[in-house]
């Protein structure tokens, strides 16, 4: 497994028997001078969609592949954002996104690497009929609802996905963030 990047979200969420003062990185003029990454939406489809796993159009019938754990299933709600700032990537297995209803869907993901680089990323966008699954190291973020400002998602991944997710907040530490242009 890679080494895991210890993110200000990490360490926020520690638990109660953590340190009551943390000491967060100060900004510098580096941080403070932070690039625009524009995204276009380009179709979701089978062959643009292939370098970063593949398409789900049937949530119960398909499972992600796991390395160690077992599959959890599980509703997330997301709220639709413009700008992305925090992405992950999960070395334990795949994991499935798609839909509840039929509302249509930005998915923003770069290809595996040790750590993502801005114009790696692109955005996907799926008429809502049909979700993905993403594949192992794949860098992603949220699935971002286009229609209205939140939406509920049905979720299949690895239980022991925590243990095994790196996270990286691209203003603290690429000094970007991804903006996404919504149809």
């Amino acid at each position: 497994m890679t080494a895991q990047r210890i993110s200000i979200r990490r360490l926020i969420l520690m638990p109660p028997s953590a340190p009551k003062f943390l000491a967060l990185p100060k900004l510098n003029a580096k941080v403070m001078a932070m690039r625009q990454v524009v995204l276009k939406c380009e179709p979701l489809t089978v062959e643009t969609f292939a370098p970063f796993g593949r398409i789900v159009s049937d949530f119960s019938s398909a499972t992600p592949f796991l390395r160690v754990g077992e599959v959890v299933r599980n509703r997330m709600r997301v709220r639709r954002v413009r700008e992305v700032e925090w992405v992950s990537a999960h070395h334990d297995g795949e994991q499935i996104i798609v839909p509840c209803e039929q509302v249509p869907t930005v998915f923003v993901v770069a290809p595996p690497a040790p750590q993502p680089t801005p114009e790696s990323f692109r955005a996907f966008l799926s008429d809502g009929t049909i979700g993905v699954c993403l594949a192992i190291g794949v860098w992603h973020a949220p699935p971002i609802p286009v229609p209205c400002n939140h939406a509920l998602y049905d979720n299949a991944q690895g239980s022991e996905w925590h243990e095994h997710t790196v996270e990286v907040h691209l203003p603290t530490e690429l000094c970007c963030f991804l903006s996404v242009e919504l149809p």
